[in-house]
């Protein structure tokens, strides 16, 4: 046993020298692909993170009712606090809101009115997945039910443009995502079926000598893995230093994920045995 898988391994070594040009080619279809592949993920993953990062930062206002004194504000701000969805509460006392109307309107509220009508509030932050749709209707519903609660304020339109491009990023990366793994599937099969048909007279020799499918397809699956294996670190390197310099000189914050560098790695050996081996089946079915 493995003595075969010796010599099958070998094989598929001395195949890069019999079809050099096949397997260059090969090696650059899946290294492009791969490197489309992880773009496209990258791409994806940091447009998620952005866009979550921009949710992250809208807050709901919560106002109390005027009767309600900074004692009794900060109690149903230490309620709502405890209502699921929200991550964290600050209650704004009314000197505090006098002080936030001088800052956002560089009057004194006690010069334009002689008084402080401002009602006590708090602010809302919500965790992640409670910021939009029906958890976050959920959540203001809770906090509605509360005694002196007097209104509930936030961006509900900011929120419903960031939910409508989500919406559409999604469709237009998934549209673009399965193109991707289509023309990549097609290219890498193709290309291998000519490599495959480069060496049709070894293989029909072997047949000729009585050698079996499984053996005859061994050292092309080898073959195939190693292609999808240096497809991958090729990918992965170009991958790594379009990344770092994006990263180094246009956008300090985008996320460089090690973990993507062990899909494609996974990626590019899967692809190269099952595209091999499904070549090389179909070949095999014509002769």
């Amino acid at each position: 046993m493995f003595s075969k898988m010796w010599f099958s391994f070998v094989e598929g070594l001395k195949g890069f020298k019999r079809a050099r040009l096949a397997s260059g080619i090969t090696i650059f279809s899946i290294t492009l692909a791969l490197l489309l592949t992880g773009l496209f993920i990258s791409f994806s993953v940091n447009v998620n993170r952005w866009l979550g990062e921009k949710k992250a930062k809208i807050e709901l206002e919560v106002y109390f009712e005027a009767d309600i004194d900074d004692e009794q504000g900060q109690k149903k701000s230490n309620q709502i606090e405890r209502i699921k969805g929200v991550a964290a509460t600050q209650f704004v006392t009314k000197e505090m809101a006098a002080k936030r109307f001088l800052e956002e309107f560089g009057q004194d509220i006690f010069e334009v009115l002689e008084s402080n009508p401002l009602p006590v509030s708090c602010t809302v932050k919500l965790k992640d997945g409670y910021r939009s749709g029906q958890a976050l209707n959920d959540v203001i519903v809770q906090i509605n039910k509360l005694d002196g609660v007097a209104d509930v304020v936030y961006e509900r339109d900011v929120i419903a443009l960031i939910d409508y491009y989500i919406k559409i990023i999604y469709l237009i990366l998934g549209g673009i995502g399965s193109a991707l793994i289509v023309i990549s599937a097609v290219l890498l099969f193709n290309t291998i079926r000519l490599t495959v048909l480069a060496r049709k007279d070894i293989i029909e020799i072997m047949k000729l000598i009585g050698a079996t499918r499984s053996f005859i397809r061994r050292p092309f699956l080898v073959e195939g893995f190693l292609q999808g294996i240096i497809g991958a670190v090729f990918s992965s390197a170009i991958l790594y230093v379009l990344l770092y310099s994006v990263k180094k000189y246009i956008y300090q914050e985008i996320a460089l994920m090690n973990d993507l560098y062990i899909f494609v790695f996974v990626m590019g050996a899967l692809i190269g045995f099952i595209s091999s081996k499904a070549s090389l089946t179909k070949y095999l079915k014509q002769i």
